[in-house]
């Protein structure tokens, strides 16, 4: 089901663009952020679960429906956001040839260039869309900026479970992620959240869904810092890729 709503809504942006051009939508821009954080995570769920064919399929399909949606956003570009349109799209090709080549899972080795890169081309992703300066729509940008959040956050609790060395810092020079800060962070973002769209409906429920789930693996999150404690690393990745297609599905509505 949510696949094909996720295609519908790459189709529905092909169309538009084929009418009266359009600014890229700032938050359609955020839902890419996203997106890219949640490849770093199924790059290293795929050395998690030793290259689960099931697991390899799901990210082929979000770097495809990322490279489509990408294609669409230029298609709209205004012609001052070309370029950064151009951009994204070379930084997705990137993202998606490293993501998909993964020597830990496929050959049993921790290859320190794969985990620096994997990092290096998520991040590329990410300031691309954080230097954009989109004019479209930016209903619901606040919640998507904190599927943002989460997903990055899932990304490296995936990574570092994966690896002790496969953390943001590798290959960066950025501090190790403080997950006790980070996990306030959302804590805060969410209850503002609840309080600010109580009044709509379908946020609401969207809110309501991520609480619940958030609830369940903010849990895990304290005991990252302690090597001995077990981690929920695939459990993880279903909660907050649920999250992101449910803000997904909000976001283009």
């Amino acid at each position: 089901m949510k696949k094909r709503i996720r295609h519908s809504l790459v189709a529905a942006l092909l169309l538009m663009s084929m009418g009266a051009q359009a600014a890229m939508s700032v938050t359609e821009l955020a839902l890419v952020q996203a997106d890219a954080w949640r490849v770093r995570m199924g790059f290293h769920l795929l050395s998690i679960r030793g290259d689960n064919p099931e697991d390899r399929e799901a990210l082929k399909a979000l770097l495809l429906e990322g490279e489509q949606h990408l294609d669409a956003l230029a298609a709209q570009a205004t012609p001052e956001q070309k370029d950064i349109a151009a951009q994204l799209q070379a930084s997705w090709a990137a993202l998606s040839k490293r993501a998909l080549d993964n020597p830990l899972a496929t050959q049993g080795y921790a290859d320190y260039s794969a985990m620096s890169e994997i990092n290096t081309t998520t991040l590329a992703v990410d300031a691309l869309v954080n230097s954009a300066e989109p004019t479209g729509e930016d209903r619901y940008l606040d919640i998507t900026e904190l599927s943002v959040a989460m997903q990055r956050l899932a990304s490296e609790y995936a990574a570092l479970a994966a690896f002790p060395s496969a953390g943001l810092k590798t290959g960066t020079g950025l501090q190790s992620m403080d997950f006790a800060a980070e996990a306030r962070a959302i804590d805060e973002m969410l209850d503002e959240l609840k309080g600010k769209y109580a009044g709509d409906k379908k946020a609401r429920e969207v809110l309501a869904f991520i609480d619940q789930r958030w609830s369940f693996v903010r849990k895990s999150i304290p005991g990252m810092d302690d090597p001995n404690t077990q981690k929920i690393p695939y459990l993880f990745y279903r909660y907050a890729t649920q999250m992101a297609e449910h803000v997904s599905e909000l976001a283009q509505l």
